[in-house]
């Protein structure tokens, strides 16, 4: 999470909160199976970025958009 790489064993409770200063994801080390439990408030909409695939994903109530940067449109494209 955000550089470092943390442990977690079976049985941990961990936080982590939201926005790009807590950048994260789980990487099994072990030969066992990993299984987590995943809470999250579900508030909307939420933007999530993704820097290694250069993704951004926007969730709302309806379809998710995900796109990457480089197929992004000009903020005037098509506008009078």
């Amino acid at each position: 999470m955000a550089g470092e790489m943390l442990a977690v064993r079976a049985g941990d409770v961990i936080f982590i909160p939201c926005g790009p200063d807590y950048p994260h994801h789980l990487l099994n080390t072990s030969q066992a199976e990993l299984k987590y439990l995943s809470i999250s408030t579900q508030e909307r909409p939420e933007v999530c970025e993704y820097p290694d695939s250069g993704k951004t994903s926007v969730f709302t109530k309806g379809p998710a958009l995900i796109q990457r940067r480089t197929n992004s449109l000009d903020y005037w494209d098509g506008e009078p």
